[in-house]
């Protein structure tokens, strides 16, 4: 199902407008009992697809130590590809280094699209705008999202239910036990914390 508006008001003559985030939410709460990390990464992004009527997205892993990002996978609603030969470094995209600075969904259209995208974002000829949603867990971005050939204007109002949506997704993708009860090397709690804190850029004084 494509976006529904339950609400239109106005503030100080500001329309704003207000998704029924029950269809989303619940989604994602069914897909957390997900166990299969793959498939729970392909109905997250199917998910992220339908929400905010997006033809095609890039999922990507991002490491605040280096800012280096990482492909996943690029997605639209027929075909699911790899897209792990993307490495690059965000301080050199603009749009995404922002996105990521701020912690917060950024969009992109027009000539502010083609100054800050590489070409190699520009996954059709006629692509023209971009939403780019960080992904955060613990208030630090671990990954994001590349939206791109929306099904209808985008509306900059959603730029806050995209904000919502990433920081579910970040909790449901980072907030669980990654023990393997056959794995050589048992770590304790604390351990596997302090672990996942040096991941997420943390220094010796916030651990």
């Amino acid at each position: 199902a494509y976006i529904k508006l339950i609400n239109r008001f106005y503030i100080k003559g500001v329309l704003f407008l207000v998704i029924e985030r029950n269809t989303w939410e619940q989604n994602l709460a069914k897909i957390n009992s997900v166990e299969n990390v793959d498939r729970k990464i392909k109905m997250i992004i199917e998910c992220f697809l339908s929400t905010f009527s997006i033809e095609e997205t890039m999922l990507f892993r991002y490491s605040p130590i280096d800012h280096l990002a990482e492909g996943i996978v690029c997605a639209n609603t027929n075909e699911f590809k790899c897209i792990s030969s993307i490495r690059d470094d965000v301080t050199t995209i603009p749009a995404i280094f922002e996105a990521i600075q701020k912690k917060s969904a950024q969009y992109f259209e027009s000539n502010d699209f083609h100054l800050n995208i590489p070409r190699k974002y520009i996954i059709a000829e006629n692509q023209n705008s971009l939403l780019v949603v960080p992904i955060t867990f613990n208030h630090v971005v671990v990954g994001y999202f590349l939206g791109t050939h929306f099904h209808k204007n985008f509306d900059p109002q959603l730029l806050m239910e995209a904000n919502l949506f990433s920081s579910q997704v970040g909790e449901m993708l980072f907030n669980h036990p990654c023990y393997v009860e056959n794995n050589e090397i048992k770590l304790s709690k604390r351990e596997f914390e302090v672990m996942k804190c040096v991941a997420f850029g943390y220094s010796s004084k916030q651990i």
